[in-house]
């Protein structure tokens, strides 16, 4: 089995990697969110250290991100978002679209279907509402770690989370 060795940002340095994106943005682009991404770690807002319990949680779950190219209105290209968990037999999975917004960027998405299975049957497999623009969930993109290997992002809610290419 071969193991990944990760160097992640401590909180310090992520703070300061996110005053260099507020400020100049990230350089984070289309092509470099592309593929399957497992979630790491978690920072609660206002926390400066890993948040451990749920950090392990969705670790235990296979919290995962994955984003693919789809084309948009005006064919711009956009994102297809998928984010699953999985427990056992059961799974878990979100999709829908997301898209960059800005320089920082911001990755504004939104979900379209649930689909629930067991031992891999659909168990529920159903369409979500489509929220209103202004309110939907985003991750402000912070850095991209050293050949891709990390990502960070804050998200909507103040929240920080660190995800490794999988």
């Amino acid at each position: 089995m071969i193991i990944k060795e990760y160097s992640f940002p401590n909180f310090d340095e992520i703070k300061n990697l996110e005053k260099i994106a507020n400020k100049d943005g990230s350089g984070i682009e289309f092509d470099d969110l592309l593929g399957f991404w497992k979630f790491q770690y978690v920072y609660k807002k206002g926390d400066t250290s890993i948040d451990n319990v749920s950090s392990s949680i969705l670790q235990v779950l296979s919290a995962s991100l994955k984003l693919s190219k789809s084309i948009g209105q005006n064919n711009e290209p956009t994102f297809e978002i998928s984010n699953s968990i999985k427990f056992g037999v059961l799974s878990i999975n979100f999709s829908g679209k997301a898209y960059l917004k800005g320089t920082r960027p911001l990755l504004p998405f939104y979900f379209e279907q649930l689909l629930i299975k067991i031992l891999n049957i659909p168990i529920i497999n159903t369409s979500l509402k489509n929220t209103d623009p202004k309110k939907r969930p985003f991750f402000s993109l912070i850095a991209l770690g050293k050949e891709k290997k990390w990502l960070c992002a804050r998200g909507k809610g103040g929240g920080l989370a660190i995800w490794i290419s999988g």
